[in-house]
């Protein structure tokens, strides 16, 4: 798999030009900021690494994690998400674009990889829910690999809850604080996922907390997001395009996660980095701007035409737990 493969060169280029305008926007209402402290493990100690979009990034000195500060309020970011182009092109051009290839890529696989997880960790698995579904890819292709598996969701938009329940999947429209606070939706499952929402949120330990919430004493909730520890994120910088406030908020490092597990009161059962395209994200890059990079090794690996060497230094990254993909499986205490 190549980054283009699943984000086209122009179409991600509009969506980051969307983004830029939308964050300028969000910074231009007044006060719709405000500061926090470490999203991993609370400290307020750090230093100032950078500016995006308008926003400041620091990195925690004490578990690395890199976050916005300050950040957007709660009320900011609602109100964003209501009326943002950015959000609007992802849903109504990008996504659609590249539904089919992601399906393949990422989806198919993905689905694999979680059955594997619930069947290393669970005796049974009865239900599982997504939250953040969207289109509900994920859910149908583990449809086509989990046998009497009961599927649900939580999904805030409106277009996608509707599309969710037409495939047959139970559906709570809106957010996982409010399905976690619904006696219907509390404790209803085996297995509660969140697939590329933790560095949408500012507080992800409210996040972490209300997927607990929803899985079954002894169940697993399983979260993947991007890792501010991870090669192309700290090598880039600025210059990372993942790295896209307002929508992209908080970046844990992998000590900075195990704290907030801990934090959220689960047992972690595993913390994983099974990224496959920081190598070729950071080429991609250098290939617009050769001066992204400073490293003359690494300027070397990856201007290099031996593919070999950088499949391999892609493979270490994976197995050192560097790369900026991050894969987080925790046990909720107790018996079903």
């Amino acid at each position: 798999m190549r980054e283009t493969d699943i984000r086209p060169q122009a179409l991600l280029s509009e969506y980051l030009r969307l983004n830029a305008e939308d964050g300028r926007r969000l910074l231009s209402r007044g006060d719709t900021l405000e500061p926090r402290v470490c999203p991993g493990c609370t400290s307020a100690e750090a230093r100032d690494e950078f500016s995006k979009n308008g926003f400041k990034l620091v990195r925690c000195t004490h578990c690395d994690t890199l976050y916005v500060n300050p950040s957007p309020t709660a009320t900011a970011l609602d109100a964003f998400y209501r009326d943002s182009p950015s959000a609007d092109y992802w849903a109504a051009v990008f996504f659609p674009a590249v539904a089919e290839a992601r399906r393949s890529a990422i989806y198919k696989p993905r689905a694999k990889r979680v059955l594997e997880i619930t069947n290393r960790h669970l005796n049974t698995l009865r239900g599982v829910l997504d939250v953040g579904a969207g289109a509900g890819l994920f859910l149908r292709e583990f449809s086509e690999i989990a046998d009497n598996v009961v599927l649900s969701a939580v999904e805030p938009g409106s277009a996608h809850a509707t599309d969710l329940q037409k495939l047959g999947i139970k559906t709570f429209e809106g957010f996982s604080d409010a399905a976690a606070r619904d006696p219907a939706w509390k404790e209803s499952c085996d297995l509660v996922t969140c697939f590329e929402v933790l560095e949408h949120v500012p507080e992800p330990l409210t996040l972490f907390c209300d997927l607990a919430s929803l899985v079954r004493p002894g169940g697993l909730v399983l979260v993947t997001g991007l890792s501010g520890s991870g090669f192309d994120i700290q090598t880039l910088g600025a210059k990372s395009k993942p790295v896209s406030p307002p929508h992209h908020l908080t970046f844990l490092s992998t000590d900075g996660a195990e704290q907030l597990v801990e934090r959220a009161g689960l047992e972690l059962l595993s913390l994983t980095t099974p990224g496959e395209l920081d190598v070729d994200i950071v080429r991609n890059v250098l290939l617009e701007d050769p001066d992204a990079v400073t490293d003359p090794f690494l300027k070397h690996l990856l201007f290099s035409d031996n593919e070999d060497a950088r499949n391999a230094f892609q493979i270490f990254l994976k197995e050192q737990n560097l790369s900026s993909h991050m894969w987080i499986v925790a046990r909720k205490p107790g018996t079903k």
